[in-house]
Parts: structure tokens; C-alpha cells; sequence
């Protein structure tokens, strides 16, 4: 397909007294090999008649085979009328085709409920689309984990999100990825001073920073690795500059919500 177009500044950013939250990207990542996270997807806003490329706005992780996990505020309200959104997924490079990849529209956007929008819990939503997605070596279900499960130890996040340390993105073409240690609630609490982050998220990174999430990656698929690969967390918010010192990435935490979700898709 033809080089996919981003949207640098989707969704209003919030302001916390002790960091600037962003919109989630990958910084101080790496190359993912190619379809490396077959369950990854790319959320992409299809313009009508072809007036321009689609473009990336959001990550996203494919649980059923026609439905996808992401985050509550990529729903895209203010994009524009004139066009749809797709999930696309195969997907690795988007300046190469490759006529394995598939793109389905997205045809229903259930927000949890309790979403206020914004920077805030509860930052969860399924996105049902047309037809259901081939299954395949490329593209394939993640598994979700237990219902109330705590997650220890390291994570691994990707996405297509920017790598820059500084508030001016850089958008790589190709899936990148990177390692994250959970980092304990109240110290995340302690460092963004807010009540914003609740029981039902995850943190994750360092205090010295190099490596996190920000604008771009927003929805896509924290995971860890035991027999299989386990979901444990969908990307939400974090602190500019990404990467920084203190700035950690805060993450909703899917085994909370494991009935919403699995409500949501059974119904």
C-alpha cells in the first residue's frame, strides 16, 4: 500500500500539575521483526474518493475475529466527516505493500461507560468491524488474561507510535517495539500528583526514562510472555517529554475489565 499519512495532533491534551500528559508513542525502541505481534493493528482513518492516503491514529490489538481492544479515546470523533475508520491488520511497514495485509471497517465503537474522556481511567473501548478477519501466521488473536490478574516483572509494548525524546514527533514506517518493568502504583502517583491514575491501571517504565510510550501508540497491546503471550494492558497516557526522566507511561489494565469486555463481544 501507499506510505501511510499520520495525524500528529489527534485528541486535546490534558495538563497535570507535575508532567504534561501526551497521546502514547514508542521512544528508545527497536526494529519488530516482521509480524513479530500478529495480533497487533493499526487504526486507520480512510479518507472517501481517494482524496488522500489513510493514516494512522491509533493502536489496537485483535481479541476476537472481529473485534479489536483499544484505547477510549481513540474512538475518532474530530478527524473529519468525509471518510471512515479501518483497522488494518498484517501490518508491519507502511511504505511497502503487502497484499497479505487486511483492512476492515470499523462499523461500531463501544467506549466503557464510565470513559469521561481525556486523560483519566476507564480508557477502554471495542471496536467491532464488517467482516471478520482471516486468521492466519500474520494475523492472529491475543489472549487476554485472567479476570482481577496482577502483572509483575516486564513488559513488552508495540506499536507505530513516534520515536523522538522531544515534543516534536518522528514517525517510523515499520512496527517498533520495547521492554517496560511495571513500575508500582504510588510511585507513579507520587511522580504525576494526580488522581488520575486508579487501581485499574498499569505503569510502566523507568525513573530514568529512555524508553516509553506517546503519541501514536495510543490503544496498542502491553504484553508478557509465560507459555503464550498475555494482553496485560492497553496504552493510555504519559508524560512529555516521552522517554524523559520521570515520565512513565500509564497503561489501562485489561484484567480489571475482563467481564466489560467480554460483555461487550458476547453481546
Amino acid at each position: 500500500m501507499a506510505r501511510v499519512q499520520r495525524l500528529a495532533i489527534l485528541l486535546t491534551l490534558a495538563a497535570l500539575v507535575a508532567a504534561k500528559p501526551s497521546r502514547p508513542k514508542i521512544v528508545g525502541g527497536e526494529e519488530a521483526i516482521p509480524h513479530e505481534f500478529p495480533y497487533q493493528i493499526s487504526l486507520q482513518w480512510n479518507f472517501n474518493q481517494g482524496r488522500q492516503e489513510p493514516f494512522h491514529f491509533c493502536g489496537g490489538s485483535l481479541i476476537a475475529d472481529r473485534y479489536v481492544l483499544t484505547a477510549g479515546h481513540c474512538v475518532p470523533s474530530a478527524i473529519s466527516p468525509d471518510g471512515f475508520a479501518e483497522a488494518v491488520a498484517g501490518e508491519h511497514d507502511f511504505s511497502q505493500f503487502d497484499a497479505a495485509v487486511q483492512r476492515r471497517r470499523i462499523v461500531e465503537m463501544i467506549v466503557h461507560e464510565d470513559y469521561a474522556g481525556g486523560v483519566g481511567p476507564n480508557d477502554i473501548a471495542v471496536f467491532r468491524v464488517d467482516q471478520p478477519f482471516r486468521l492466519n501466521r500474520n494475523v492472529q488473536l491475543v489472549r487476554l488474561p485472567e479476570p482481577n490478574a496482577l502483572p509483575t516483572g516486564v513488559c513488552t509494548i508495540s506499536g507505530w507510535g513516534s520515536t523522538s525524546f522531544t515534543p516534536l514527533p518522528s514517525y517510523p514506517d515499520t512496527l517498533m517495539k520495547t521492554t517496560l518493568p511495571i513500575m508500582d502504583l504510588d510511585v507513579c502517583r507520587d511522580i504525576y500528583q494526580t488522581d488520575l491514575i486508579e487501581d485499574s491501571n498499569i505503569c510502566a517504565g523507568t525513573i530514568e526514562g529512555t524508553s516509553s510510550v506517546c503519541s501514536g501508540d495510543s490503544g496498542g497491546p502491553l504484553v508478557q510472555t509465560d507459555d503464550e503471550i498475555v494482553q496485560v494492558g492497553i496504552v493510555s497516557w504519559g508524560g512529555i517529554p516521552c522517554g524523559g526522566y520521570r515520565n512513565p507511561g500509564i497503561f489501562v489494565r485489561v484484567s480489571y475489565f475482563i467481564d466489560w469486555i467480554n460483555d461487550k463481544i458476547n453481546n
